[in-house]
């Protein structure tokens, strides 16, 4: 049998002001279109389906035209959550749409009935979880990390190892220490405080991993972030994005392809000086400027629009700009509060600033540490 494997699509996200969701619509097309065509069983979707917990209307509107069209082709679908989604949102009606083979993980409570996705195949659906939610479950486990707490979720599991089991999960996984690659769109951890050790899949066959941008194995290359379908920064402009397709023979062998997506706008980054940047060739892909200019010019977006249809950046990197950096990044530290910065890292890492009761906390410590001093 077939599957297809994609992660974070991140739909409604916008990048530098720009909405992404006609691109967003491009893609999930292609996704569609690859499916029918290499005559895939099942589509595996590895987390953040949206980019933000609340999504807007337009968001959940073009994901569900999507799951839609997937059914319509009796293509089952198996989804989890991630760290952008609200797991209650995703896995609403799941008991429903599950007899109907369109499978959305709901929230972890102890243990993952596997999905027979074939004969000889199981799939299993675990959402983005954190040590936190998963301790009262497991109580007879020491749960202090994420390597731990996956270590209390897999040994938790019935796995027939005649099988092709196939995990789908959205976490942080490394490999002894060594990270994945990543870009400027993911949320940034403090160090590989949330890694989980690819060592803890070995009873698998595939591990379907999303919460990575950059498409990559870990450890083995049946471990594999599957990326984002579209570049959501310009530290990805060199990023070759793909969706994963996966042949499974009766005997647990699985081979792999990857196929390419064709965005409906690629990201770009320019450099050169204004007459230079005139020179080039007409695109209306998105487009990062960095102008070697020694002076500043008035109206420069204007100027280049001509070119440049979707500029969503200008920056200048010249004498001034140089010597200026690192002046620019202290004073912007120094003009912080200890608050500020601690509720900017929070922010950062669950997707939302503090509400009024935790700020009330927060800074309730900070004044009693200050007047401590």
């Amino acid at each position: 049998m077939k599957l297809l494997h994609i992660s974070d699509l991140h739909i409604g996200k916008k990048v530098k002001g720009f909405s992404l969701l006609e691109d967003q619509k491009y893609i999930l097309k292609q996704i569609t279109e690859t499916a029918v065509e290499q005559k895939v069983a099942g589509i595996i979707i590895a987390g953040d389906i949206y980019d933000v917990s609340s999504p807007s209307n337009d968001a959940i509107n073009l994901f569900d035209n999507f799951i839609t069209d997937i059914h319509s082709k009796g293509i089952s679908c198996y989804v989890v959550s991630g760290n952008h989604d609200s797991i209650y949102r995703i896995a609403f009606g799941s008991d429903i749409m599950a007899k109907e083979n369109i499978y959305f993980a709901k929230r972890y409570k102890g243990e993952i009935i596997p999905i027979e996705a074939g004969k000889n195949v199981n799939i299993w659906l675990l959402p983005f979880i954190r040590p936190m939610d998963i301790r009262e479950y497991h109580q007879d486990f020491a749960i202090g990390s994420y390597d731990e707490m996956m270590q209390a979720v897999i040994k938790n599991l019935d796995i027939n190892t005649k099988k092709t089991n196939i995990l789908v999960t959205h976490q942080f996984v490394t490999c002894s220490g060594k990270s994945p690659e990543k870009s400027d769109s993911e949320i940034a951890a403090l160090g590989t405080l949330d890694n989980v050790d690819v060592s803890n899949f070995k009873e698998f066959d595939y591990v379907a991993l999303g919460h990575i941008h950059k498409p990559q194995i870990m450890g083995r290359d049946t471990v594999r972030y599957a990326g984002s379908p579209l570049k959501y920064s310009f530290s990805e402009k060199n990023d070759k994005k793909s969706m994963v397709l996966l042949d499974i023979s009766p005997d647990k062998k699985i081979k792999q392809e990857l196929i390419p997506f064709k965005p409906l706008h690629d990201m770009r980054e320019y450099i050169g000086t204004f007459e230079e940047l005139s020179k080039n060739q007409e695109t209306d892909d998105y487009v990062r400027i960095i102008l070697k200019d020694e002076n500043y010019i008035t109206d420069i977006k204007h100027k280049l629009e001509n070119k440049f249809k979707n500029i969503m950046e200008i920056l200048y990197d010249n004498t001034y700009t140089r010597e200026n950096k690192d002046i620019k990044n202290v004073q912007f530290i120094k003009n912080k509060t200890p608050f500020d910065l601690f509720n900017q890292f929070y922010e950062i890492q669950n997707n939302r600033p503090l509400n009024d009761i935790q700020s009330e906390i927060v800074n309730e410590i900070f004044t009693e540490m200050e007047e401590a001093k």
